[in-house]
């Protein structure tokens, strides 16, 4: 891959090596010099804060001193001779035009009503004392006034007894302060009543909570702020808000004009490392591709053709001559598979004569002469006592025992010896497998010859019984002999359908069963197949559900599909006692599916896989009354197989029916 390249290693380590002072002198003189700048005018409009809020205060005690001074005015005496005439009005609108009060001047009598103010709608008016008793009352709202003040009130006392005779009140606009906020492109100042919401200036965001003195940052925008420390005046703060790219603006420019320098020296040492790993990357390049070439193409006749003195040089004749020996030794090997897989075949063709030997005699035969040949050796016999010399290995069978004989005149290897004996394990492995096999077929005749014979022999008598039984039921006149009899020919009949079904299964056994395949229309079966059933069914009041009209022609073994179908179904009939027995019939990807459901006695899970085993009867305590050779569903299943097809049972356990289903090829 080009990005594990030597060149793009070079080229990344110049550019790591430039990018590293680079980006420490970055963020050392950039990153945190704006740190250090933005700290120092953070610090810097503390102060101008400071400055700020000495002058509100400043101002505001100055205002309570003047407050004071005209309160004693001899003017305001005339209160006590309620001397109500414009020299009180034209004093107050003097103060308030010469002062430039931003809010209204009101002077009170003793009990609180208004004999004179700015607002000529406020005289007459009354304000509670408890309220002008307060010196200072900060921002609020009062009913004689629709607009936000803050109330100082000095009481006026008489120059003759001392005795207070009224008040005199300034109520001040919060634009009182406006005088100290300023807005610039670069910053703005403001002043904030926090417990009213009410700003004096610029509105500024103002996070939710706020100490007594700190800085936040919202969108591209340092706001600071501090409250003032007055025990009147405690729920305003000054704020200062500056934008920071004014600030930051001449540090951005020298980092501009550095990153553009640094990017252009970047550019230049990005040149430099290129033209650096061209050169010293094009050779290895070569023997990259070389060696890729030779791994894709397996051609190791290829050669690198560097011309060069330096280590570079060395390394590729090293190159050249390292493939120079792996082309000779692929050549060797190539020459001794061969051989290898000439020796191979033969040995695979003497174990396949040896497997397809009929006798124990034509084995040892085979192998002594195939070996021979095979290993090129003075001879190999089976002798019955071990010779002195050459290699020996025993053969020991129920039939055979003695020893295959290598004369091979030396001392055997160890790998020699291993083959032998592998050789020896083999023989007496297809000795024994003909031995056993011989022995099966032996049984298996037996068997097979047993149960046919004794069958026949068992039948005959059986007929005879089933025959006197039938004719005791037609001549005899008393009930009870004729029930006797009836349960003799039952009995018999029942046997006699043992014995068959044993027969039938020896027949399959043996392989005597052939499969007779002819075309026929799939309804006529399973009408005979009906009219087998129907009486059974009938017999127990059961419900007996067929298909009809399926249209279906197969081409299959009549007999053993009917018998299939029979067997299935008279398993059905015999384990339900109340329900119903249904066949369906279904096409589907070129086969027939058969499925047989009842509402029977049902099968546990466990029992599912002993279903299709010869002479097994489940452990089920619903099924101790039904008796049988256990053979029905084993024919069953070895007829299915005989045509093609599989079988196989489903049931939801005890008491809850079963279904069988099975499938054959359509021809």
């Amino acid at each position: 891959m080009k990005t594990k390249s030597i060149r793009n290693k070079i080229i990344t380590a110049f550019l790591v090596a430039s990018l590293i002072p680079f980006t420490a002198s970055f963020f050392l003189v950039f990153k945190q010099g704006k740190e250090h700048l933005k700290e120092n005018i953070i610090n810097q409009q503390f102060s101008h804060l400071q400055f700020l809020e000495k002058a509100v205060i400043n101002d505001f005690y100055n205002l309570h001193t003047e407050l004071t001074f005209w309160a004693n005015n001899q003017l305001l005496n005339d209160i006590l001779v309620e001397d109500i005439d414009k020299r009180i009005q034209k004093f107050i609108t003097s103060i308030k035009n010469k002062r430039i009060i931003n809010g209204e001047i009101i002077v009170t009598d003793k009990n609180g009503k208004i004999i004179s103010s700015t607002v000529s709608s406020l005289t007459g008016k009354k304000l509670s004392l408890k309220y002008l008793n307060s010196f200072f009352t900060d921002i609020h709202r009062i009913k004689v006034l629709k607009k936000p003040v803050m109330k100082l009130t000095v009481p006026i006392v008489s120059q003759i007894n001392t005795e207070k005779i009224g008040y005199f009140t300034v109520f001040l606009y919060p634009e009182y302060f406006s005088k100290y906020t300023f807005k610039s492109p670069e910053n703005t100042g403001s002043l904030y009543n926090k417990k009213e919401n009410i700003f004096v200036g610029e509105e500024i965001p103002i996070p939710k909570i706020m100490q007594s003195r700190g800085y936040f940052e919202y969108l591209n925008y340092i706001t600071v702020y501090t409250r003032i420390d007055d025990f009147y005046l405690n729920n305003w703060y000054i704020l200062v808000q500056f934008d920071r790219d004014s600030v930051f603006q001449p540090i951005e420019s020298m980092e501009s004009t550095f990153t553009g320098i640094a990017l252009l020296g970047i550019g230049i040492i990005l040149l430099f490392s290129i033209l650096v790993a061209n050169n010293l990357v094009k050779p290895i390049e070569m023997l990259t591709e070389t060696a890729n070439y030779i791994s894709r193409t397996k051609d190791y006749s290829k050669r690198v053709k560097i011309q060069s003195e330096d280590e570079l040089g060395i390394l590729a004749s090293a190159f050249n001559n390292m493939l120079s020996e792996i082309q000779k030794a692929l050549e060797k090997i190539r020459a001794e598979n061969t051989e290898r897989l000439k020796l191979f075949t033969k040995l695979i063709e003497i174990i396949n004569k040896i497997s397809s030997a009929k006798t124990e005699k034509e084995v040892i035969r085979i192998a002594t002469t195939e070996l021979e040949k095979f290993l090129n050796i003075n001879r190999v016999q089976f002798v019955e006592k071990s010779p002195e010399k050459g290699i020996n290995i025993p053969v020991s069978t129920e039939t055979v025992k003695g020893f295959i004989h290598f004369d091979i005149g030396r001392k055997p290897t160890p790998e020699e010896e291993q083959f032998f004996k592998s050789v020896g394990r083999m023989v007496n492995l297809y000795i024994e497998k003909l031995e056993l096999l011989n022995k099966a077929q032996e049984a298996s005749k037996a068997k097979s010859s047993f149960i046919s014979n004794i069958s026949h022999e068992l039948r005959t008598p059986l007929n005879s019984i089933i025959g006197f039984a039938q004719y005791l039921q037609m001549s005899e006149t008393d009930e009870q002999n004729i029930q006797a009899a009836r349960s003799i020919e039952t009995a018999g009949k029942h046997l006699l359908d043992m014995i068959n079904e044993i027969l039938d299964f020896a027949k399959t056994e043996a392989g005597a069963v052939k499969v007779n395949k002819t075309k026929f229309q799939l309804d006529s079966l399973l009408k005979e197949v009906y009219s087998i059933i129907q009486p059974l069914v009938k017999e127990k009041n059961l419900q007996l559900i067929f298909p009809k009209n399926t249209g279906l022609k197969l081409n299959t073994d009549y007999r053993l599909l009917k018998q299939v179908l029979l067997n299935l179904l008279s398993n059905a009939v015999k384990f339900t006692e109340k329900g119903y027995i249904r066949l369906q019939v279904n096409k589907e990807n070129g086969k027939v599916v058969f499925s047989v459901s009842d509402t029977g006695i049902g099968i546990s899970k466990e029992n599912l896989n002993k279903l299709f085993s010869e002479f097994s009867q489940l452990e089920n305590p619903l099924q101790k009354k039904y008796r049988g050779t256990g053979l029905g569903l084993a024919i069953s299943k070895r007829y299915v197989e005989l045509l093609g097809g599989e079988i196989s049972a489903y049931s939801e356990g005890e008491g809850k029916g079963a279904t069988f289903t099975f499938y054959i090829p359509l021809s």
